[in-house]
């Protein structure tokens, strides 16, 4: 019997509030294919991962040397708790003269409570734009039903 597993992102989210909005360019659909089950009875191997980058955060709306933090979080749709979703900061966009950007470029286990994502300074501008993000699901096995889970990934910005 062949499985198929279709995990489904929809990453096109806008948050404004004081000015201030914060975009995500892109979502991530991907499948997994039956032919990663090699024996009866084994769990999927590997870890399905999206391309690098797969989407792009940007924000605006801030003054001059303004410090900011983008908090990130899971909203599920129909999701399963043994898969794993995280996301990953791969560089750093672009900012103004003297901006800053922080925090790891390991992977982030979402959860469906906001977190840290990275903060910094903006610098001579308002905003930072085009921050590299990519994404992964861990936790894959045969016990999980073959069907489509869906999750939205939410970005937060505040200063």
């Amino acid at each position: 019997m062949k499985h198929l597993i279709l995990i489904s992102f929809f990453v096109v989210f806008q948050f404004r509030s004081f000015g201030q909005s914060i975009s995500v360019t892109q979502g991530w659909t991907t499948s997994v294919a039956a032919n990663t089950l090699t024996e009866a009875g084994t769990n999927y191997t590997g870890n399905v991962t999206s391309s690098d980058p797969q989407a792009y955060v940007s924000f605006t709306g801030f003054t001059s040397f303004s410090s900011y933090t983008v908090r990130v979080h899971r909203a599920d749709i129909d999701w399963n708790p043994a898969l794993v979703l995280q996301v990953r900061r791969r560089g750093n966009g672009t900012g103004g003269s003297g901006g800053s950007i922080n925090g790891s470029t390991s992977n982030i286990t979402l959860t469906t409570s906001p977190q840290v994502f990275y903060n910094g300074s903006v610098g001579l501008s308002s905003g930072r734009s085009n921050v590299p993000v990519r994404y992964r699901v861990t936790g894959r096995t045969v016990l999980i039903p073959a069907k489509t889970y869906t999750a939205n990934i939410v970005y937060t910005i505040s200063n």
